[in-house]
């Protein structure tokens, strides 16, 4: 008897806080009432958020951004090498077209190196621009 009386409270508090949270207006909501503009991602991140607070994990989803963020660039980058690869078999298969690209590719690594590789000044600026790129995108 006394196990149902404990099982019972917890299930009450639940109820109290879901119908707490029923009441008050979301963040969504308001905006939306207001600026006819969605933020239901936002409002979405702050009940999470809450969720992750109210069960004590030390976590946090700002802390979690960049890494969500660059799995998603992880998956979109194979995405997209998977469609241009299939677009340059197709392409290669096309008679000289694809002797045609080759040889623009080469062209184009000859002007790179050019450009970025045959002074030391110019390796340097490159070697920045490289380490900017990585820092905006591994932190």
């Amino acid at each position: 008897m006394q196990d149902m009386k404990d099982m019972s409270e917890p299930s009450q508090a639940s109820r109290q806080a879901s119908d707490a949270t029923a009441a008050a207006p979301t963040p969504a909501s308001e905006q939306a009432e207001g600026k006819g503009e969605g933020g239901e991602f936002q409002a979405l991140l702050d009940l999470l958020q809450g969720w992750i607070d109210q069960q004590g994990w030390s976590l946090s989803l700002k802390s979690l951004g960049r890494p969500i963020r660059n799995l998603f660039l992880l998956i979109a980058a194979l995405v997209v090498f998977q469609l241009v690869s299939g677009v340059a078999e197709a392409l290669n298969r096309i008679p000289l077209l694809g002797n045609t690209l080759m040889l623009v590719g080469l062209a184009q690594i000859a002007i790179f190196t050019r450009h970025n590789l045959l002074r030391q000044s110019d390796r340097q600026n490159l070697r920045q621009r490289i380490n900017a790129l990585l820092d905006d995108t591994f932190g």
